[in-house]
């Protein structure tokens, strides 16, 4: 994923908090819903945000050599792989932000 496609990303999620706010004023959604909803979509922004800043700082430590490294869990007939780069970008992003 190169930096356009993560900056359309944040930029879809600014305009579905939009939406939400202007269809709920349309449509006379109760406030309560359109609220929570507004404050999931604002969560997912700033959830976004940090762990593209966690993984912009593992990167520029590491460079692509972490991406190499995957690990792989088998669950009867399922494989499951993670990158040594995602397990250290969580936890830079734990670390710096005490977010998950």
């Amino acid at each position: 994923m190169n930096d356009n496609d993560k900056t359309k990303a944040l930029e879809l999620i600014i305009y579905a908090i939009i939406m939400v706010a202007f269809l709920g004023a349309v449509f006379n959604i109760p406030f309560a819903l359109t609220n929570m909803v507004i404050q999931w979509l604002i969560g997912m922004f700033v959830g976004s945000v940090f762990s593209l800043v966690a993984g912009a700082l593992v990167e520029a430590f590491t460079g692509d050599w972490l991406k190499t490294i995957t690990l792989t869990v088998e669950i009867g007939d399922f494989h499951i792989s993670i990158t040594v780069f995602a397990i250290a970008t969580f936890i830079v992003k734990y670390l710096l932000f005490r977010q998950f």
